[in-house]
């Protein structure tokens, strides 16, 4: 397959997929190319002996356990440094993983997989281009990045297409026989792409993780999407009715609003340590069969609260879409659904929300606090002309709620406040 053959817009897979995999691994892109994704992203910066090594910083202290600037490593150097995972990604993923050479990119998915590679240092793309050439791979499977206009034309006058990252001169990139601009997503405009495509340029952009986000810019007319979640943008990614926290690994769609949560081995839970911020993830890849009519079964466990049990609380967002909700914030515009919680002290309340602000719909009082350490079970009905909401392991009645102002709410968010909580068994029926 060549870019030609790619019906638009397609999605690249940004750093391999960050969201989901060890961001420029080898093993990330495996994942990438086994879920269907035809374009794979790459960085590359020189290193001291002139080799090429992938990795998006310009030091390699994010993402291994050294530090140190990228340019000082050898070919050899480059090869012993340890990615570990865990930092980023909390459980599910070996040890021994390094940081990959472009020649090894090459080797295994030259003129197999569409490679999106930018020059990310400055004397880059010169032998990037070389590499590209001495491994024989096709021009036709290869989007070469810059920000800066010299390597551009360097890629261009060795019969490259390339995308110029930040350029907003649809003239210049036209007279200098660019064919594609990369703009940030929230600059890209209809009459943007409407002009570009009138000059002949297509228009990538960069970076969107969230459907309502990649849904604005297909609107605007954008030919291709740079995401770190590239399998839940590209829509491909199975829908599933209940959890699969127990691989421990990361999902499609599962993105954070105000944190990422960790993976507990020891009871295959998520959740989050104790804070005393409000912490939410999105869990893109939970849906219910039906999204008109659902019941949401979920246990829950409190581990531990800061400041006073009224303020503390574990929730559930059922959105429209998958807008992040900020409680913290006040407002979260365009997010709209119900928000569910179980306080420290056991009260139970329904929160409609409208625009990111919520407005009390109905609360108990008098419930029994959550034992630390051990789980709850929570029961939350959606139909058309209501909803309700209940903890089975007690003689609390069910809130109810007569409001169908938000429908369908197929999407969920999990969070805390104030407490550290995991959450385990999470199933629609």
């Amino acid at each position: 397959m060549d870019f030609a053959d790619l019906s638009r817009p397609f999605v690249i897979a940004h750093r391999g997929g960050s969201l989901q995999v060890p961001e420029h691994t080898m093993e990330g892109y495996r994942v990438a190319v086994g879920q269907g994704l035809h374009v794979i992203e790459q960085d590359v910066s020189t290193l001291a002996d002139g080799g090429l090594g992938v990795m998006h910083d310009g030091t390699v202290d994010r993402m291994t356990t050294s530090s140190g600037n990228v340019a000082e490593h050898t070919s050899v150097s480059w090869k012993q440094l340890d990615i570990d995972a865990s930092i980023t990604l909390g459980g599910g993923w070996p040890d021994g993983l390094h940081p990959p050479l472009f020649e090894e990119v090459l080797t295994e998915f030259g003129n197999r997989v569409l490679l999106c590679a930018e020059a990310k240092s400055t004397d880059a793309m010169g032998p990037m281009i070389d590499a590209l050439e001495r491994h024989g791979v096709r021009p036709a499977s290869v989007l070469l990045q810059s920000f800066a206009l010299v390597d551009c034309r360097l890629a261009r006058s060795r019969g490259w297409d390339v995308i110029w990252l930040g350029c907003a001169d649809i003239a210049q990139a036209s007279a200098e026989g660019i064919g594609w601009i990369g703009l940030r997503a929230g600059h890209v405009t209809a009459e943007f792409c409407a002009a570009a495509h009138a000059a002949g340029i297509a228009v990538a952009c960069f970076t969107v993780n969230r459907r309502h986000q990649r849904d604005a810019v297909i609107a605007d007319g954008v030919d291709a999407i740079f995401s770190d979640d590239p399998a839940y943008i590209a829509g491909d990614a199975s829908r599933r009715a209940s959890d699969l926290f127990a691989g421990q690994r990361w999902l499609p769609g599962m993105l954070p609003g105000t944190g990422r949560g960790r993976f507990y081995a020891d009871d295959s839970s998520w959740g989050f340590g104790v804070s005393d911020t409000i912490t939410s993830t999105l869990m893109g890849f939970l849906a219910p069969p039906d999204p008109e009519a659902f019941t949401l079964h979920l246990d829950v466990r409190v581990d531990r609260t800061c400041g006073d049990s009224g303020s503390s609380c574990v929730f559930v967002f059922l959105s429209t879409d998958d807008h992040p909700y900020r409680p913290s914030s006040g407002s979260s515009p365009g997010a709209n659904g119900y928000l569910f919680l179980l306080r420290g002290d056991g009260e139970l309340a329904v929160h409609g929300v409208v625009e990111g602000v919520a407005t009390t719909l109905a609360s108990s009082t008098g419930g029994t606090a959550p034992q630390p350490g051990s789980y709850v079970h929570l029961r939350i009905t959606v139909t058309g002309p209501g909803l309700s909401f209940t903890r089975t392991d007690t003689l609390t009645e069910a809130l109810t709620v007569a409001d169908a102002t938000c429908r369908p709410v197929p999407v969920v968010h999990l969070g805390s406040a104030c407490a550290g909580v995991r959450f385990k068994n999470v199933v629609f029926t």
